[in-house]
């Protein structure tokens, strides 16, 4: 399968803010795979659920344990989705997130539902002018559609028919792709 240029904005913009972000909050902490591009200290993971281990046990929509200004780079990849006030969880990250700082985040658009009973709802879906919207009030926002209308179809495909992803992949090359699995976002408060 070649590669995806959505993985590689991903990349980019996470070795970006490992280099410039002395301090990063990451909510549900979806870098965890990356953890490994972040120095020593520099990587404090956020969630609701005490299971997963976060460093911060807090609501993203109520992050008043939390000081303004207190971090250099928030992460929230798969996150807001399953937020019942995704307009307050980002107002949130914008407060506890320091001037010039950088966010970087990930919201679906077709993509399955996926709630974990007992654990978090699944709420929201997210159109490119509704993230332009959302993350309104940052700047240098910067978008990279996640798959494309093949690739997409092929994700929402239940069992092993979503193994049919390459294919879609190679597809989505020749068509314009505006049915994507979602968004990665790259933005400075």
């Amino acid at each position: 399968m070649q590669n995806k240029q959505w993985e590689a904005f991903r990349r980019a913009k996470l070795q970006k803010m490992a280099s410039e972000c002395p301090k990063i909050l990451d909510f549900g902490a979806s870098a965890r795979g990356d953890k490994q591009l972040f120095r020593e200290g520099q990587y404090t993971t956020a969630d609701l659920d005490p299971s997963t281990r976060p460093d911060i046990v807090a609501d993203i929509c109520e992050l008043h344990m939390i000081p303004d200004a207190s971090y250099d780079g928030i992460i929230c990849c798969a996150v807001l989705e399953h937020v019942y006030d995704p307009f307050r969880a980002v107002e949130e990250m914008k407060r506890v997130l320091k001037p010039g700082g950088q966010l970087f985040a990930y919201v679906p658009f077709l993509y399955g539902y996926h709630a974990r009973p007992g654990a978090y709802s699944d709420y929201y879906r997210f159109t490119h002018e509704g993230v332009q919207y959302l993350f309104r009030k940052f700047h240098d926002i910067d978008l990279c559609a996640v798959r494309g209308n093949f690739s997409t179809l092929m994700n929402l495909l239940p069992g092993k028919l979503g193994r049919l992803q390459s294919v879609g992949v190679y597809l989505d090359r020749f068509f314009s792709n505006t049915q994507v699995s979602g968004y990665n976002i790259h933005c400075v408060n």
